[in-house]
């Protein structure tokens, strides 16, 4: 159940519009930037480490899409982002809980910081996506 939690996470956030430009390219961008593939990433959690530039991707991208800046998560990012996909308690509740991370300053650290910020929010659920969002085709 995690793996599916997971994946439906990284769909929807993969696949949602935020703020001015679609999250698609920004994962493009960020993978380019750390270096990586798609299957890098998709192979994060078949080892304890994913490995420094996988975390970096997730740096890259939860900056670019708005959920963290200088090694904090932006408040009521979460709902912002995913808001109006997910229920009101699972924005409470991801919130409740990874709001709690902290980071150092360091580059280093701001790369641990995304990667226990990403798997906070692979707690989201299938039964946390609203009504009306769970049939919703996925072109690959």
């Amino acid at each position: 159940m995690h793996f599916f939690a997971c994946c439906a996470l990284l769909l929807v956030v993969v696949t949602l519009p935020t703020c001015f430009v679609q999250a698609g390219p920004i994962k493009d961008q960020c993978m380019a930037a750390a270096g990586i593939t798609a299957q890098d990433v998709a192979n994060r959690h078949e080892t304890d480490d994913p490995g420094h530039s996988v975390k970096c991707f997730f740096r890259c991208f939860l900056e670019n899409i708005g959920i963290i800046a200088d090694n904090q998560i932006i408040p009521g990012a979460f709902d912002r982002v995913l808001g109006h996909i997910v229920t009101a308690e699972a924005v409470e509740r991801m919130e409740a809980t990874c709001n709690i991370i902290k980071s150092e300053t360091t580059y280093d650290e701001s790369c641990e910081f995304a990667w226990q910020i990403s798997e906070c929010y692979e707690g989201v659920r299938l039964s946390d996506v609203k009504k009306g969002r769970r049939t919703r085709n996925h072109r690959g």
